[in-house]
């Protein structure tokens, strides 16, 4: 199935997809969403890290006691 082919497709209840449709669309949901997940992964290790270092600067300057 090409790429325009996939775009064009919708799901309804008309029409069965057919084996090749279905496999493409599920390939292509998991692959957005191995995208989003990887780029949350990679917002949260950035915001940890950025917590962790004003925290470690507020502890060490004396304003964490």
């Amino acid at each position: 199935m090409s790429e325009q082919e996939l775009r064009k497709y919708r799901l309804t209840d008309v029409e069965e997809p057919t084996d090749e449709q279905l496999e493409a669309l599920m390939h292509a949901a998991g692959e957005e969403a191995r995208r989003r997940g990887a780029e949350a992964e990679a917002m949260f290790q950035n915001e940890l890290e950025q917590l962790v270092s004003e925290n470690l600067a507020n502890y060490s300057c004396g304003n964490g006691k």
